[in-house]
């Protein structure tokens, strides 16, 4: 029988797990070095609001490749 489309989506998702691993890895790299660039960034600029959506899109980056590297080694992958 034949998998379901979900089915394939999810193994060929967790056929790069390792790649997922990696991106978490340099994403949090680059959370810290944002973190650090607060010291340089004034509040009142808006190089402190391109900080503030960077650390903010690395963040959900990272909670959607640890969602997916959690769903895959529950599933087994």
């Amino acid at each position: 029988m034949a998998k379901s489309f979900a089915g394939e989506v999810s193994e060929q998702i967790c056929a790069h797990k390792p790649q997922m691993v990696l991106g978490v890895s340099l994403a949090v790299v680059l959370i810290l070095l944002s973190f650090v660039s607060f010291t340089v960034v004034s509040p009142s600029s808006p190089t402190y609001v391109i900080v503030v959506l960077n650390i903010a899109t690395l963040v959900c980056v990272v909670v959607v490749l640890l969602t997916a590297i959690t769903a895959c080694t529950r599933r087994g992958y």
